[in-house]
């Protein structure tokens, strides 16, 4: 894979010298102290952050999983699929050699035919939210925070208008109409914000993909627009909604000696993966004496004192369920017994006559 070089800053760099360089390249920067790898900034850091001249990017880096020049393609789609990551730091003998970002982490996939031939309809998240154009910002912000998503479909008339997400609000105009100095700038958490329509900060060009194409077609779409999602449309309709997230989960789950996978936990709280891991392969062994499951994946997010889990079930259908609990453990309890709920309702009817037969029998 090719191995692109990306800025390297000192941990007592201003963060407003990442910003300069992040808006120049358009790749993350890498941030050092000591020496050592730190961690990286991107623009989800920077932009909760109104004085970026006196911040020291030390504060802000964040820590990623990393990968050495012999990497294979999967375990770079193991390392991306970890957070919400643009680019890996490639390292060699603790020496930075650059880093391997997610655009040729893609074009990578297409070329070694890792996709296989799944169709975008086994892989995108469906329903998709969404919300009427007259909506207000305030409505927005919570359909986005209850749902636990990034980015929400707007409406007119049930068809799709355009596309709303946290960094949209974050990046938008102030309230009188000013653009801030830094394109960072979180104008989108002044609550006088929250009473404007939500039409004056969605974005109309929304890039849509039918459920019927394959996965292929939508990271070659991906890739041509660069964009990281594609709104999954019939005839106008909003339908779901396929991520980079999801394409990596493609991949993966391929991999049949993997079947439970972890993203969003910080580098600091990663001794939960194995408790994750654990629950859900728990969770597959009893479902799949009933179905046909193929893999489970989490999502988490540490919310204040709280985390929000989200999981996806896939097998012969999908399933999807979220919560927020104090502590790790509650969350991933409540989405597992939900994903179960929905697994059970759906149990083929000869089962439980199956099963019911055999009792009798055994009395």
């Amino acid at each position: 894979m090719e191995i692109e070089n990306p800025t390297i800053l000192d941990a007592n760099e201003p963060v407003s010298r990442a910003i300069n360089e992040i808006s120049r390249s358009g790749l993350p920067v890498i941030v050092t102290k000591n020496g050592k790898y730190a961690g990286i900034i991107d623009e989800r850091s920077i932009r909760t952050h109104s004085n970026p001249s006196k911040e020291k990017c030390g504060t802000l880096a964040e820590r990623t999983p990393t990968l050495t020049p012999n990497s294979a393609v999967l375990d770079a789609c193991q390392a991306f699929f970890a957070g919400r990551y643009k680019a890996i730091p490639v390292i060699s003998g603790g020496k930075i050699e650059g880093a391997i970002t997610r655009r040729t982490l893609f074009a990578e996939l297409l070329k070694e035919k890792l996709l296989t031939k799944k169709r975008v309809s086994e892989v995108m998240t469906s329903p998709v939210i969404t919300l009427d154009i007259g909506a207000s910002v305030g409505q927005a912000r919570a359909e986005l925070r209850q749902n636990h998503v990034r980015r929400l479909v707007v409406t007119k008339d049930g068809k799709i208008a355009g596309l709303l997400s946290v960094f949209d609000l974050a990046t938008s105009h102030s309230s009188s109409g000013q653009m801030q100095s830094s394109p960072f700038y979180r104008g989108g958490e002044k609550t006088s914000m929250d009473s404007q329509p939500m039409a004056s900060y969605m974005r109309t060009q929304v890039e849509s993909i039918s459920a019927s194409e394959t996965l292929v077609s939508a990271v070659k779409k991906m890739l041509d627009k660069q964009v990281a999602a594609l709104i999954v449309s019939d005839a106008g309709y909003p339908r779901g909604i396929v991520t980079a997230k999801d394409i990596l989960h493609a991949a993966l789950a391929d991999e049949k000696a993997v079947r439970v996978f972890v993203s969003g936990l910080p580098y600091e709280q990663r001794d939960y993966q194995d408790m994750l891991i654990r629950s859900g392969e728990k969770l597959l062994s009893r479902l799949s004496k009933s179905f046909e499951v193929r893999s489970l994946a989490f999502h988490v997010k540490p919310e204040g004192s709280q985390f929000s889990i989200r999981a996806r079930l896939d097998g012969k259908k999908s399933y999807n369920a979220s919560a927020i609990e104090y502590g790790v453990e509650n969350a991933v309890r409540e989405v597992l017994d939900e994903l179960e709920r929905m697994a059970e309702k759906d149990k083929p009817a000869g089962i439980n006559k199956r099963k019911t037969s055999r009792l009798a029998k055994e009395e």
